[in-house]
C-alpha cells in the first residue's frame, strides 16, 4: 500500500480488506451463561458479540489516527461482562436518543427498550455492536468519567464490530436505512472512522457535534502519543477552541 511521504499514514484505505478468517470464529456453546439478561433478543445478541472479530488492517488503521481498540475481539468484551458480573438488559431511557448507557452505579448496560422485540438479524447484529461499545466503558476503571478519547476508543469498536459483520455477512450492509441503531449508531461511524480524508473532517465534526463539552482525556483513557500524525482526540480539541475562538470565521 502507498503512502504519504515521510508518513507511515496510508494514502487510501481499502474499505474492506481481504479477509481470509472463514467467517465468524467459533463461540462458546451459550455466551449469555452467567450474564444478568432480560430477554432472548440481547440473548442472541451476545452470542454474536462473542463472535466478532476484527479485519485484518482495521486496528493499525485506528492506532495511526490515535485511537485505542479497548478489545480485540467480541470474546474479551464478554470476558469483562463475566468478571465484573456486569448486567445487560433493555431499559428504559425515556427521551434519551440514546442506543445503549454504561450505568456504573448498577453494574448495567442498558440498552433502549425501543429496541426490544426486535428479532431480525440486522438488529441483532446492531445491538451486539452497541454491547461492544459500552463493554469499552465497562472495562479499565469503568467509572463515570468520560473523555473524548474515551468515546473515540469506543466509537471505533463500533466500527470494528459493523465492519466485521458487514464482511462476513454482506446483506447486513444494505439494512443501514432500515433503523436509526443501525444508521445512526453503528454504520456511521464505520464510514467515517474509515473515511479516506486523511483529516476526517466529518468525523471530528460528529464528534464534537456529540462529545465536544467533554475534556480531552480521562484517567484510564489517555491521548496516545503520535510520532507523524496529530491523535484524533487533539484534532477535535483544535477544532473546538477555533470555534471557541473570537477570532474565528
Amino acid at each position: 500500500m502507498a503512502t504519504i511521504p515521510g508518513t507511515m499514514m496510508p494514502t487510501a484505505y481499502a474499505p474492506y480488506p481481504s479477509y481470509s478468517g472463514g467467517g465468524a470464529p467459533s463461540v462458546r456453546a451459550n455466551p449469555a451463561s452467567g450474564v444478568s439478561i432480560n430477554s432472548p433478543e440481547i440473548a442472541q445478541a451476545l452470542v454474536l458479540l462473542e463472535g466478532i472479530a476484527h479485519l485484518p488492517g482495521d486496528e493499525v488503521h485506528l492506532r495511526q489516527m490515535g485511537v485505542e481498540p479497548l478489545f480485540q475481539s467480541g470474546r474479551q468484551a464478554m470476558d469483562v461482562i463475566r468478571s465484573k458480573n456486569i448486567r445487560v438488559e433493555f431499559g428504559d431511557m425515556g427521551d434519551s436518543l440514546a442506543h445503549a448507557q454504561w450505568i456504573r452505579d448498577e453494574n448495567l448496560i442498558m440498552i433502549n427498550q425501543k429496541y426490544k422485540g426486535d428479532f431480525s438479524k440486522a438488529s441483532l447484529y446492531a445491538i451486539s455492536e452497541a454491547i461492544y461499545h459500552e463493554a469499552g466503558h465497562a472495562s479499565r476503571l469503568g467509572d463515570a468519567q468520560s473523555s473524548l478519547q474515551e468515546e473515540i476508543n469506543c466509537l471505533a469498536l463500533n466500527s470494528l464490530a459493523y465492519r466485521f459483520h458487514a464482511y462476513t455477512d454482506p446483506a447486513y450492509a444494505q439494512t443501514a436505512s432500515t433503523s436509526r441503531l443501525i444508521a445512526d449508531g453503528v454504520a456511521l461511524y464505520a464510514k467515517l472512522f474509515f473515511d479516506p480524508d486523511p483529516n476526517k473532517k466529518a468525523l471530528v465534526n460528529r464528534i464534537i457535534e456529540k462529545y465536544g463539552t467533554l475534556p480531552p482525556a480521562s484517567p484510564d483513557h489517555p491521548i496516545p502519543l503520535l510520532v507523524y500524525q496529530v491523535p484524533l482526540a487533539d484534532r477535535v480539541m483544535r477544532e473546538v477552541q477555533r470555534r471557541e475562538s473570537p477570532y474565528s470565521a
